[in-house]
Formats: structure tokens, C-alpha cells, sequence
């Protein structure tokens, strides 16, 4: 599969499929050295090696994973997009304090934003996620007070 630059209308939906799916296929968008950044969780990881240990830990700790991009767009280096999250927790919680919070068969739905950077040849350069992890939280009936 040819991997769709991210200013083709196929680009959200390929997109979708690889960050649901396909780990290998994932790092197709990425350039070697891009990087992936979860603002939320305060994590950044670099190069195609690391961003594909963090997507297949997302897998194993949520199998269900779903991963939806919507409202696009991609201009002049840079995109924006709109993503729903949703499936269901395999395990515990791990919060950027490090301490763990029994999320185990939680089902969550959580939507958020990418903004991201890409190269001439359409690889992402960077990606940061931004969403709410107060939502995430709740939807597990964690005390957040």
C-alpha cells in the first residue's frame, strides 16, 4: 500500500486504519526520525523504533482500540485533525505521576486533536496528541478529587 500524502482526502481514513491496526503500516506515515508526542500522558517517543513500542503497548493495553480521524487538514507542512479514541482497558492505568489506577474493562470514548508536521516527501515529521484524560477518568469511575 502506498501510503497517502496527508493533503489526499484518503490520507484520514489510512490514517485510521494504521493507528487501529497496523503497526507496521503506522510507521509508513512517520519520517525515520519523527517523532510522536502524547501531551496528556506527557511522553514523547522518537524515531520509527520507539513510536512503534508505544503503538503496539496501546494495542496489547487497549486491543480494542479504535482510532478515527475526521476534520482534516494539511497545508504547507503542517496538519490538524480531529480523532476519536475509543475501546476498552486490558489493564491498569498508568498516569504521568507513575501511579497506577485500576481502569481493567473499562470501555472509554475520548476525542481529541493532532497537530502534526510533515516533510516534502509527506512523512510526518512530528505528531502530538492532545486530549482529556479527566474524561478517560471518569469514564473508569476514578476519583479525580
Amino acid at each position: 500500500m502506498t501510503t497517502p500524502h496527508p493533503t489526499e482526502a484518503t490520507f484520514a481514513g489510512a490514517y485510521s486504519h494504521a493507528w487501529t491496526a497496523d503497526p507496521e503500516e503506522l510507521l509508513t506515515f512517520f519520517a525515520a526520525d519523527g517523532t510522536y508526542t502524547d501531551i496528556a500522558m506527557g511522553t514523547t517517543y522518537e524515531g520509527h523504533t520507539e513510536i512503534g513500542k508505544f503503538h503496539r503497548y496501546m494495542l496489547e493495553f487497549s486491543p480494542d482500540s479504535e482510532i478515527d480521524f475526521g476534520d482534516t487538514y494539511a497545508a504547507d507542512g503542517r496538519l490538524y485533525s480531529e480523532w476519536v479514541w475509543r475501546g476498552t482497558f486490558a489493564g491498569p492505568l498508568r498516569l504521568r505521576s507513575g501511579k497506577l489506577v485500576d481502569a481493567s474493562g473499562t470501555r472509554f470514548h475520548v476525542p481529541g486533536v493532532a497537530v502534526c508536521t510533515y516533510d516534502s516527501t509527506g512523512r510526518l515529521t512530528s505528531h502530538r496528541d492532545f486530549w482529556d484524560l479527566t474524561t478517560v477518568l471518569h469514564q473508569a469511575s476514578v476519583p479525580i478529587g
